[in-house]
Formats: C-alpha cells, sequence, structure tokens
C-alpha cells in the first residue's frame, strides 16, 4: 500500500537570493557555522569554498574576476537545484549557496556551499553535486581582469 503524503508533510524551501556584492568575508562564514552549533540534530558539515586565483593566462597575471549574471535566470535555476538537492539527500538539514558578483581580487573568496546533515557522507556528496550543477547550469559570467589592462572572459570548470 502507498503511503499518503500529506501536504503537511512536503517541505518546499523559499527562493533565496545567493548573490552578495564583493567577496565573501571569511567571518560570514565563521558566523554561518556557529549559527549551527545549536543544531543537535546534525553530525556533519561540508564546505566548499572557491577562491579567485592569480592565474597566468598569455603571459598575464589575473588580478581579479568581476562576475556578472541573470539574476532572475540564476535564482530560479538555484531555486530548482537546492530543491533537487533535500530531495536526494533527504537527511540534509541545511543547504546556504553565495556567490560574489562584482570585482573580486585574486585570493579573495568568491564562492561557498555549505551544507549539513546527520552524517558526512550525504554532506559531502551533497556539496560536490551542488557545486557542480552550479558551475554547468547558472547564468554567472566571470571576466578575468589581467594586469596591464583587458581582459579574458572565464569558462567554468
Amino acid at each position: 500500500m502507498m503511503p499518503t503524503i500529506r501536504m503537511n508533510d512536503v517541505k518546499t524551501h523559499r527562493k533565496r537570493d545567493i548573490f552578495v556584492e564583493g567577496p565573501i568575508d571569511p567571518a560570514f562564514i565563521a558566523g554561518s557555522i556557529a549559527k549551527h552549533a545549536t543544531r543537535t540534530d546534525i553530525g556533519a558539515h561540508e564546505i566548499f569554498l572557491g577562491q579567485v586565483r592569480a592565474d597566468v593566462i598569455d603571459g598575464r597575471t589575473v588580478e581579479a574576476i568581476e562576475y556578472s549574471t541573470y539574476r532572475d535566470m540564476a535564482l530560479e535555476r538555484m531555486t530548482a537545484i537546492r530543491e533537487e538537492a533535500f530531495t536526494k539527500w533527504p537527511g540534509m538539514t541545511c543547504l546556504h549557496v553565495h556567490h560574489s558578483l562584482g570585482t573580486i581580487k585574486a585570493g579573495e573568496l568568491c564562492f561557498m556551499v555549505f551544507a549539513s546533515a546527520p552524517h558526512r557522507q550525504s554532506a559531502r556528496e551533497a556539496v560536490a553535486w551542488v557545486v557542480d550543477r552550479i558551475k554547468a547550469d547558472l547564468p554567472i559570467f566571470g571576466k578575468e581582469i589581467v594586469e596591464g589592462g583587458g581582459h579574458i572572459w572565464k569558462r567554468n570548470t
């Protein structure tokens, strides 16, 4: 016999704006972790942090990346990714995503995915999957600003 699913049993997650102007402050990350200290249903946290690299492209060093997006489209797709993640890992208790917009200097943080779950395997799998989906599916564009002037459009890999 199939179980009956009542409307109150289905948890939907609200649309969240994942974008922040400028780099992600390490103190914000520490605060995010601290906010979960009172949760006794969490046994594991997994965090991915993306940082701007000073790559050398055609002999010129990347000094910064200027990020832009189609915000409405990106947030719509992000909401679908969140829903799918909570379906794939139903025990996951939290999923937080933040991505920078604007000019982020080499060495600064620009991307964070933070998942919490009762067990580490779910948190790890979810973070890796969410990072890959965001890189593949969200219309976020990076213009790499190189020394001496000029730019190169970044390809997500």
